[in-house]
């Protein structure tokens, strides 16, 4: 079928109230950093880093949200539990390395399901709690490595489920006692609220999914956060906010779900629309209606192009990684998270007998031929909307195991001055990335990107300076490593070596029309950041100085012509 005018509502200007209340209304990447989700693009527990992290609640309702750790090959969880805020709270924890096993470790009084703070072996105060490997081990196998080991590496995402009301916001709120102990009133009666006793109000009510509406209300948003990679050893400090991410949910009572569930996901809000912003020449913003309540939100990072800096001079021991996370990718590469062939309708927006309904919008759904219509929407033309195999435009490649899901892409890089050779038409040597494509890569395709988070790191003749330490596990790693090439002077007699510059990749090719969704954004939905290190050995009394720095990546957003839809 044809979706027809879906791709209409152009936006007012950047400013202004259209602009404003349009953005409102959709899924949109909150620039000021406050949202419902927020998506943190990386963590490490290698080589000797430690990765903090905080949320905090700048509300004054108390929230019931979802914290979920996923490992960097495939997106599996490794680490996934409820957490209660009180209003203006604070939450703040570490991942650090026990013994070969990432773990975290909480400080913080904080109200979680199960309680994590009273999980403490030590008796120190801090709380701790082990990654798992259940997700991608046995029956959940899914041909990537099966260790621990993978778990040490990845990105984790906080989901609002709602605001809290009557006695679960009173449990959940921090008071001092009479020793001056700050802390929430009763976390275990939270804890029992999910617990198959007379107190077991949340367990009582959930449906079959688990997920509940007592003491649960619509998300009221206001969250940020953010993360530092820490190495005590170097002296290095990796600083970043989450990616905020507004306009996920307006349920009336919220997606609240039990501990231990794989609810609520990226698939649970209940918007289909994502505004995206144009930059120049365009000045616009457009809102784009989706299939998916997830492709709204892959919408918010579709970017034609990465950019960003390296630097590799040898002089100042300097080092250089890019992070590259595709935090929705899985949703459209693996089966384990698709519900691949599943059929379901949504109203014709074209039909008057749908209650002037638009994409986006609430609806009642119906389950199809030989069911009744919902009371209401008994009039309403209902259009079959099928869920197709993976790969799920815009990524082009199925999850398959040892070889990852793999993306094409070009990658050009320049110099501090522009690849300037002699009269300007010297052709200089070009970047080379390695390992190379996996077997069975079609020919003519010389870089490929497999995994969710993914390590580039930057180098030239064979030294490439390590940041992160990223290792090989059982024979799969996220790593890449780039040669940056090299200009050529002297009529090709000698070369120089790009040792600091900028780089370009760029995920869309417009001769095959690959990586492109349903409403024409081209390229992939991608976040991510370029680590930089220096390191001075040179100073008195032998100690070592390290300084280190954080840049976001750079990118544009394009569209072209969205593909049809078929029936």
């Amino acid at each position: 079928m044809n979706r027809k005018n879906l791709t209409a509502a152009v936006l007012a200007g950047l400013a202004g109230a259209a602009g404003i209340a349009g953005t409102a209304q959709a899924v949109n990447l909150n620039p000021d950093g406050l949202g419902q989700v927020l998506i943190y693009p990386y963590y490490t527990t290698n080589d000797g880093n430690d990765t903090l992290l905080s949320v905090v609640n700048t509300t004054s309702s108390a929230k019931a949200v979802k914290v979920r750790f996923k490992e960097g090959f495939n997106s599996r969880e490794v680490l996934d539990f409820n957490m209660y805020m009180s209003a203006y709270d604070v939450w703040v924890a570490a991942i650090d390395d026990n013994n070969g096993t990432p773990t975290l470790y909480i400080p913080d009084s904080t109200c979680t399901v199960p309680y994590l703070y009273e999980n403490d072996s030590d008796d120190d105060g801090v709380g701790e709690q082990a990654f798992l490997p259940y997700d991608y081990q046995g029956s959940n196998a899914d041909g990537g490595p099966t260790t621990i080991a993978r778990a040490a590496e990845g990105y984790f995402e906080i989901i609002e489920m709602g605001t809290l009301t009557g006695d679960s916001a009173e449990y959940a709120t921090h008071y001092i006692d009479d020793d001056g102990v700050q802390a929430p009133e009763d976390c275990q009666a939270l804890v029992d609220a999910w617990t198959s006793n007379p107190d077991g109000y949340w367990i009582d009510d959930m449906d079959a999914n688990g997920r509940v509406d007592v003491d649960t209300t619509r998300n009221s948003g206001g969250l940020f956060g953010g993360a530092a990679i820490i190495n005590v050893q170097n002296g290095t400090m990796y600083s970043y906010d989450a990616r905020a991410i507004q306009g996920y949910d307006k349920s009336a009572d919220g997606n609240h779900f039990a501990p231990g569930n794989s609810h609520p996901n990226f698939q649970d809000g209940d918007q289909l629309s994502a505004t995206i912003f144009f930059g120049v020449p365009q000045d616009k913003a457009v809102t784009l209606y989706y299939q998916r309540p997830v492709d709204a939100i892959s919408a918010v990072f579709m970017h034609e192009f990465t950019m960003n800096e390296y630097n590799i001079e040898s002089d100042i021991g300097a080092a250089s990684e890019w992070i590259m996370t595709f935090p929705t990718k899985h949703w459209y590469v693996d089966e384990f998270a698709v519900d691949t062939g599943d059929v379901y309708y949504i109203p014709d927006v074209d039909d008057a007998g749908c209650n002037g309904w638009d994409p986006g919008e609430d609806f009642e759904p119906w389950d199809g031929e030989g069911t009744p219509k919902p009371e209401g929407w008994e009039q309403c033309n209902y259009i079959e909307v099928d869920i197709p195999d993976v790969p799920i435009p815009p990524f082009t490649g199925a999850w398959s195991g040892a070889d990852g899901a793999c993306e094409p892409f070009d990658i050009t890089i320049w110099d501090r001055e522009e690849n300037a050779g002699e009269g300007g038409d010297t052709p200089s040597n070009p970047p080379i990335v390695s390992p190379p494509p996996p077997g069975g890569t079609p020919p003519g395709v010389s870089n490929v990107i497999c995994y969710e988070v993914n390590v580039l790191r930057f180098g030239n003749d064979g030294d490439f300076p390590v940041v992160f330490g990223t290792p090989t596990i059982q024979g799969q790693s996220i790593l890449k490593t780039v040669d940056t090439g090299s200009v050529p002077y002297d009529g090709g007699a000698g070369s120089k070596p790009r040792i600091n510059g900028w780089a370009k990749i760029d995920w869309y090719d417009d001769s095959s029309a690959e990586a492109i969704d349903s409403e024409g954004l081209v390229g992939l939905p991608l976040t991510g950041f370029w680590a930089e290190e220096f390191q001075d050995d040179f100073v008195d009394d032998g100690v070592k100085a390290s300084y280190s720095g954080l840049f976001n990546h750079k990118a544009n957003v394009r569209r072209v012509s969205p593909p049809r839809y078929q029936d």
